[in-house]
């Protein structure tokens, strides 16, 4: 049996229906792709997310289970994701290892997980919710400056979720991740002196808030976004699992936020007078110099 064959064998035990595929690649490339098992470096994250990007999910989840198992957080978070997010087909999602794999990624000490942790004890399908252990990790990623961790804390002192309804605090929150950037927390800013919750009331910052969020995504663009969103949707072949959006929801997020934003402008557009208006604009100018 050639060195070759021998070594698609050692693969095919080690890889299962992942490798197999590697037949059609020939020998040679068989043998390229065996020198770097040995490095680790074949089951990085990249090749990971490579297949989630193409839908290979089966695929995903034997590659990125490699990684993961080097202690990889950017593995174990899409590993997580696959567990609990992939959809349709036969795909039976496993909560407990998605629960497993980002707490692992967590505790490393990985702001994105701990994000996600939080998000997970919020939400209350993966694990059952827990708005107090949810704060836990929000306050970590926070601590670190993570934007989104300091939305998730002005989230729950907004609602009271676990903590006690505070709309000063959620405000000072908002205000924080606003000014750095972070295009949900200037939309629940925009909310926050449109509806006088922790701050008074203010439309003409109210507008110059959602403004702002609105701009980074232009009106053209948007529609555009939006359409091929629901174009993909509509031809998703629900008869194979489908995973290949599952490391986008940060994307999605701002795109959706974005969206919001313009829809609150139309609606205070109908509140405010052309002064007020420009007014806002002026603001506007102001405040862009200092942010990022």
């Amino acid at each position: 049996m050639s060195t070759a064959v021998n070594i698609l064998e050692l693969i095919k035990s080690l890889r299962g229906n992942f490798i197999m595929k590697l037949k059609a690649f020939g020998k040679a490339k068989v043998i390229f792709l065996i020198s770097f098992i040995f490095s680790k470096s074949v089951f990085s994250f990249e090749e990971c997310k490579a297949l989630i990007e193409a839908n290979q999910c089966m695929d995903a989840i034997n590659a990125c289970s490699l990684a993961a198992d080097e202690n990889d957080p950017k593995a174990q978070i899409a590993l997580s994701k696959l567990y609990s997010d992939t959809l349709y087909g036969d795909f039976r999602r496993n909560y407990k290892k998605s629960f497993q794999w980002m707490d692992a990624a967590a505790k490393q000490g990985d702001t994105n997980a701990e994000v996600e942790m939080a998000e997970m004890h919020m939400r209350g399908e993966v694990i059952p919710m827990n708005a107090r252990k949810a704060k836990n990790w929000y306050e970590k990623a926070a601590a670190k400056s993570d934007l989104d961790g300091i939305n998730g804390l002005a989230r729950l002192y907004r609602y009271g979720s676990g903590v006690r309804k505070d709309q000063e605090k959620a405000f000072e929150y908002y205000m924080q991740a606003s000014m750095q950037g972070h295009t949900r927390s200037q939309v629940g800013l925009g909310m926050a002196y449109r509806d006088a919750r922790g701050v008074k009331k203010n439309l003409v910052k109210a507008y110059a808030w959602f403004l702002i969020a609105s701009n980074k995504i232009d009106d053209q663009t948007y529609r555009s976004y939006r359409k091929d969103y629901e174009d993909k949707v509509e031809q998703i072949d629900r008869s194979t699992p489908y995973c290949e959006d599952i490391l986008k929801g940060e994307s999605f997020g701002e795109i959706f936020a974005v969206g919001y934003a313009k829809q609150m402008l139309k609606d205070l557009k109908k509140r405010l007078s052309v002064k007020q208006i420009r007014k806002s604009e002026a603001l506007v100018e102001e405040l862009i110099l200092s942010l990022p």
